[in-house]
C-alpha cells in the first residue's frame, strides 16, 4: 500500500472512531509498526493527527480531551465516509427521503451520492455496481421487486458486498433476508389508521383505491385488517386504478367511475393512494353536489400537497424524512463498528402519522 493510501486510511479511521491503536491498525493495513509510526509523524507535522502513547487521536478528540478553548478548530474537516443512495425516482415520494438522508449526512460529516433509476432493474444493478466499485463506504438502496426473485444479480451483488448495505422503504422475506438490514414505513399500520379514523367518524362503508405501487399490498392488508373489526357490519369497496401513460386522459374517467360505484353502493368514505388522485376525487364529489365531509369523506395516503386541496385533505403521512435520516445513521453506526465485529441485525419499521383536516372532520 502506497503512502497516500495509508494516510487516507489513517484519517478515515480517526474520523470514524476518533482514535487508533498502533499495533492493531498496522496489522489491518498489512504494514510494519515502524511504517505506521512514520506515517503518523508525517500526518502530525501537517496538523492532521495527534500522536499519543501507543496510537493516535484526531485533533478534535485531542482538543476535547484537553478541554481546549473555542478558538482551537479541529484540523480534520474531510468527510467521515461516502454513502451511496439509489432511489427509484427523484420526482415523487423520495425527494423528502433524500432530504432526510442529506440532513443526517451533514450532521455526521458524510458525503451523500444519490442516483435515480426510473424503476429500471437494469439501471439499478448498473448503479449499484458502479458505486461499490467506486469505493463508497456504505450503500442505501430502494430495490425493485427483482431482489426477491430466485435468481437476482442485484441480490447477489448486495449480499457479497463488503460494505454496509441498508434497504430503504423495502424489505425481503424474513426467511431469506440473510444479512440484509432495512428501514421502512409500516404501511399496513398506515392504512389501518386511516380506516380506524373513518370508523370513528361513523363510516361503515369505505372504499380503497390505488394505482400500482410498492405500497399497495400493505395498504390492502391494513385496510382488510381494520374492516374486519366491524364484524360484518361494514362494507369494503376496492378499486385498482391503472397507471396512465404520459398524455393519456383516463384518470378522471376512472375516478368518476369509482365515485359512481361508491354512490350506488352507499359507500360514504374513501382512502386514496396519492394526493393528486385524492384531490381529483374530492373535486368530483363537490361537482356532484355532495358535501365534504358530511356526505362523503376522503383520506389521502401521502400528504405532500394534501393541505393545499380546495377542501384540505386528511392524510396519512409516511415518515419520509425520518426514513432517510435513520438509514444514514444506521450506515454510520455500522462503519463505526470494528471490522469483523459481530452485531445485531437491524430491521427498523417507522410508523406513519395521521394529519386530520377538513375532508373527514368538520372544523
Amino acid at each position: 500500500m502506497v503512502a497516500a493510501a495509508r494516510h487516507d486510511a489513517i484519517l478515515r479511521e480517526l474520523e470514524l472512531r476518533g482514535s487508533l491503536e498502533n499495533a492493531g491498525f498496522a496489522r489491518r493495513l498489512g504494514v510494519s509498526a515502524m511504517t505506521l509510526r512514520r506515517d503518523l509523524l508525517e500526518l502530525e507535522q501537517r496538523g492532521l493527527v495527534v500522536r499519543v502513547h501507543g496510537g493516535a487521536t484526531s485533533p478534535a478528540v485531542a482538543a476535547q480531551q484537553e478541554r481546549a478553548g473555542a478558538d482551537r478548530v479541529p484540523a480534520v474537516t474531510r468527510p467521515v465516509a461516502t454513502i451511496g443512495m439509489i432511489v427509484p425516482t427523484a420526482n415523487y415520494y423520495f425527494p423528502e427521503v433524500i432530504r432526510g438522508a442529506s440532513q443526517a449526512a451533514r450532521e455526521l460529516n458524510c458525503r451523500l451520492v444519490v442516483g435515480a433509476t426510473n424503476y429500471s432493474p437494469a439501471e439499478e444493478l448498473r448503479q449499484a455496481e458502479r458505486l461499490i466499485a467506486g469505493g463508497v463506504d456504505a450503500l442505501m438502496i430502494t430495490p425493485h421487486d427483482s431482489i426477491r426473485d430466485e435468481v437476482s444479480p442485484l441480490r447477489d451483488l448486495l449480499e457479497s458486498a463488503r460494505i454496509p448495505v441498508v434497504l430503504v422503504e423495502r424489505s425481503v422475506e424474513e426467511s431469506t433476508a440473510g444479512r440484509f438490514e432495512w428501514v421502512r414505513s409500516d404501511h399496513v399500520y398506515g392504512a389501518e389508521m386511516a380506516v380506524r379514523h373513518l370508523m370513528d367518524q361513523g363510516h361503515r362503508r369505505i372504499a380503497l383505491a390505488a394505482r400500482p405501487a410498492a405500497t399497495v399490498a400493505s395498504l390492502h392488508d391494513g385496510f382488510d385488517r381494520a374492516m374486519r373489526r366491524l364484524n360484518g357490519d361494514g362494507y369494503a369497496l376496492r378499486r385498482d386504478l391503472t397507471t396512465p401513460r404520459i398524455g393519456e386522459n383516463v384518470t378522471i374517467a376512472e375516478l368518476d367511475a369509482l365515485l359512481d360505484d361508491c354512490i350506488e353502493q352507499e359507500v360514504t368514505a374513501a382512502v386514496i393512494l396519492g394526493d393528486a388522485d385524492s384531490m381529483a376525487l374530492t373535486d368530483l364529489v363537490i361537482e356532484r353536489g355532495l358535501r365534504i365531509p358530511d356526505d362523503f369523506a376522503v383520506v389521502a395516503y401521502d400528504d405532500e400537497i394534501s393541505a393545499l386541496a380546495a377542501v384540505p385533505l386528511t392524510a396519512v403521512a409516511p415518515p419520509k424524512h425520518e426514513l432517510g435520516h435513520a438509514a444514514v445513521r444506521l450506515c454510520v453506526d455500522r462503519l463505526r463498528q470494528p471490522e469483523g465485529a459481530p452485531h445485531t441485525i437491524v430491521r427498523m419499521t417507522l410508523l406513519p402519522s395521521l394529519v386530520v383536516r377538513d375532508s373527514t372532520v368538520r372544523t
